[in-house]
């Protein structure tokens, strides 16, 4: 694996399981998952052409992963897509301006720092589900999405959502998904289509509630920053007493770093609780030593708790191998590239395929079966480095990973101590996925909710 000038080099196939390059575009529109996987059959390193990105890279081993985040990294970078989406917050800042960025914001994720909001986010998720009628339907991933916008909002922000309210703002929430909607990113930027449009009104309001919450956050800032109840008064106030690098803090930055955070912390991590309750409900056996960890409890979970939940947490491990929200890591050539004897031409979209890994038999035994017991195993030591990435990894790992972890395996403990969630369709079939800039379930999936 090297950089530099390859232009003799060949460049990776077309795969012959999609048919003719100039039919990709239709295919990936049709089907995203579908596509990829025949893209990759029998493959780990293959090219497909889409009409607006032209050419893309799909690397799909390990190996690729390590190079392109890690060893390799310089020889790569974010897309122009993240900064459309997220301007400079964390996710698509670069060099310098990422490396001061995460410097600050690091320590506010610690895992030690985000188990004082474990009361916060079990006292939201009780909010909502107390909500569910039994014998009713729910529209899982609305629900789930919802729940996890008032853990965010609640403990980072330090403003309850209405229950039954903020629709402007839980809206908007979603809506950056739709600069990477499956019908219309594969055509040029220039095409005005109806996601594309969503996109643009979701990220203005999405500023607009920055700079509502930035607003008020200022107003009366702790002259100590450890004095702060929650994170965005922290950031102000450590903007306000000078102890960040200029720039980092400043109202444009902390604006990119909110909108961030808004879709960031909350998409991924309802899409996992989604997906793990459609694990629990399609193997019965799991979901019996799930309810049987968490009927032991003496209450809702507490952070008190977390040691005695194997079981859960495993399942969340298991959901996010089988299940992964973040199914591609893009990124761009810097520089032409030589990987496995084929050339990535600088500027060329590469797509490191997460989901792609957690499915292959090389590293996982059975990997089709849900099996949360295999993390009790050694695994994790006997699987190679990136061979579980469902945050990525290197430098640029997903700085939010403990709060996702952490907010996923209490919401399962505290609504599966009440509720069963029954699926009522096919319990052999895989769940309604749809791609986007995440994996998400099909909007309108229903469950059933029975009280326990």
């Amino acid at each position: 694996m090297s950089s530099g000038d390859g232009t003799t080099t060949p460049l990776a196939p077309y795969p012959s399981t999609l048919g003719h390059p100039l039919t990709h575009t239709v295919g990936a529109m049709r089907d995203v998952f579908g596509f990829r996987n025949r893209a990759m059959a029998d493959r780990d390193f293959v090219r497909v052409k889409l009409l607006g990105p032209g050419d893309v890279y799909h690397l799909g081993h390990p190996d690729h992963f390590e190079y392109v985040l890690l060893s390799g990294r310089d020889d790569f970078r974010k897309s122009d897509d993240f900064r459309i989406a997220f301007d400079e917050g964390l996710v698509a800042a670069e060099g310098e301006t990422w490396r001061r960025q995460r410097e600050v914001l690091q320590p506010l994720f610690a895992r030690d720092r985000l188990l004082d909001h474990a009361d916060g986010m079990v006292a939201q998720v009780r909010r909502r589900c107390r909500r569910w009628e039994p014998g009713s339907r729910i529209d899982l991933a609305a629900e789930t999405s919802q729940l996890s916008l008032d853990v965010l909002f609640s403990t980072l922000f330090g403003r309850e959502l209405s229950i039954d309210g903020d629709e402007a703002i839980r809206t908007a929430a979603d809506r950056l998904q739709d600069w990477f909607a499956p019908t219309s990113y594969p055509l040029p930027r220039w095409v005005p289509t109806p996601a594309r449009r969503r996109f643009r009104r979701g990220k203005e309001r999405l500023h607009a509630v920055a700079d509502d919450l930035l607003a008020a956050a200022a107003t009366d800032p702790p002259a100590d920053p450890s004095a702060a109840d929650d994170l965005l008064s922290l950031l102000v106030a450590l903007r306000e007493s000078g102890a960040t690098p200029e720039g980092v803090l400043d109202d444009d930055s902390l604006g990119d770093q909110v909108v961030t955070m808004i879709f960031a912390g909350h998409d991924t991590t309802s899409t996992a609780i989604a997906f793990a309750f459609y694990a629990l409900a399609t193997n019965p056996e799991v979901r019996a030593r799930f309810h049987d960890e968490v009927d032991a409890l003496d209450g809702p979970p507490t952070v008190d708790d977390l040691d005695a939940l194997d079981v859960t947490e495993r399942v969340v491990t298991e959901t996010l191998r089988k299940y992964p929200p973040v199914y591609t890591i893009p990124r761009e050539a810097a520089t032409d590239v030589t990987l496995d004897g084929y050339r990535i031409p600088e500027g060329a979209a590469t797509w490191l395929t997460v989901d792609q890994i957690h499915r292959d038999s090389r590293f996982y035994d059975d990997p089709e079966t849900f099996r949360p017991a295999r993390w009790a195993t050694d695994l994790r030591e006997r699987l190679p480095d990136f061979a579980y990435a469902p945050f990525g990894g290197g430098p640029r790992r997903c700085i939010g990973r403990q709060f996702a972890l952490l907010e996923a395996t209490l919401a399962l403990a505290t609504i599966g101590r009440e509720y069963d969630l029954v699926w009522p369709g096919d319990p052999d079939a895989e769940p309604p996925l749809v791609g986007a800039m995440t994996a998400r379930m099909v909007p309108g999936t229903e469950f059933v909710v029975e009280r326990r």
